[in-house]
């Protein structure tokens, strides 16, 4: 699957098929920023607040500030602030999925799950960065995971 279509697949269940593709050159554009990632010249933290503004834009000047999109299932909802910051952490997986499996990247995904708190850092923890770590240390993401994160956000990819 493309970045794009990556990019397409994880914010249509939030923002709605209509307004995904209404937003082609935003979706290129944080499909770019995604695939173009490189640790030692970028910053995780600075492409999370990146791509999370320009999705926050997007989405307040599309609906003239009233931030209420219809989704797939034809039902409205309005997007609340801290959907964006969802949104935005999902899509960091598809950067921290693609890093090459090394020392180097597991303490940066490391750090970046300890000081943000992201589910997207632990699901790397646990699915790609796996031999880096003990045993223990490897439970105890699968601890943090589902104490810390709603069921419907890890469920799919966490054994249970």
């Amino acid at each position: 699957m493309t970045a794009i279509n990556q990019t397409i697949a994880i914010l249509t269940p939030w923002l709605g098929g209509d307004f995904v593709s209404a937003q082609a050159p935003l979706m290129a554009r944080i499909s770019f920023k995604l695939a173009h990632f490189h640790p030692q010249r970028d910053s995780l933290p600075a492409l999370a607040q990146d791509v999370d503004s320009q999705l926050f834009l997007a989405v307040r000047d599309d609906t003239k500030g009233r931030m209420i999109l219809r989704l797939c299932n034809q039902q409205y909802m309005k997007v609340r602030l801290q959907d964006f910051a969802t949104m935005t952490d999902e899509l960091l997986y598809l950067v921290m999925s693609a890093l090459p499996r090394n020392i180097t990247n597991f303490r940066l995904v490391q750090e970046y799950s300890m000081r943000q708190g992201s589910l997207s850092a632990l699901r790397a923890l646990y699915i790609d960065f796996q031999a880096f770590q003990t045993e223990e240390e490897w439970r105890t993401v699968i601890r943090v995971i589902k104490t810390c994160h709603p069921p419907f956000r890890w469920r799919n990819w966490l054994e249970a």
